[in-house]
């Protein structure tokens, strides 16, 4: 599908899905809007600005933002003094690998200051849980499987499948090149 056509479909669905996973998460209870994939990273859903209280309270200091539907509550980060990433991605794509070079990087400075990292999409299933797959691989020494495995575990409804993006095969790449 040529990206002009799949930015015009995300566009088009990006509401009803939005709407989706809302009911699922916060009416249904069958899933959770984020969860935690280590002591300070969380993967999860697209925040609101009344999450951001919520976020703030559990420790959140830092987002990664892969939505290019979406800029994030940024006046409520802002005041909380939340620093945000944002890397623009078409939802059903996966990010650039320069986008997820940079966001790992982000997420580990702020981890080793103690600060814990929000890392979401619109759903937190595959644009964030691909940046969350590529920074367990390079600073929590995991492969790409071992990886995949330790976030389905924590949010067993991302893709299962993050593996075969071709952006996580070019990262695990380049984590073997000196």
């Amino acid at each position: 599908m040529k990206p002009s056509l799949r930015r015009m479909y995300a566009q088009s669905v990006f509401y009803p899905t939005l709407g989706w996973n809302y009911a699922l998460a916060r009416f249904f209870k069958r899933r959770n809007w984020w969860d935690h994939i280590d002591p300070n990273v969380i993967v999860g859903a697209f925040p609101f600005a009344r999450d951001v209280e919520a976020m703030y309270a559990a420790g959140v200091r830092a987002v990664v933002n892969t939505c290019e539907e979406y800029a994030g509550p940024h006046i409520q980060y802002g005041r909380l003094g939340i620093e945000q990433l944002r890397i623009p991605t078409t939802d059903f794509t996966h990010p650039r690998l320069d986008d997820v070079q940079m966001a790992v990087e982000f997420v580990q400075q702020h981890v080793q200051a103690d600060q814990t990292v929000y890392i979401h999409c619109k759903a937190g299933r595959a644009r964030s849980a691909t940046v969350a797959i590529c920074w367990l691989m390079k600073y929590r020494g995991l492969t790409a499987q071992e990886a995949q495995k330790k976030l389905l575990e924590s949010r067993p409804h991302i893709n299962p499948r993050l593996t075969d993006r071709p952006v996580v095969k070019q990262f695990a790449e380049s984590l073997q090149k000196p």
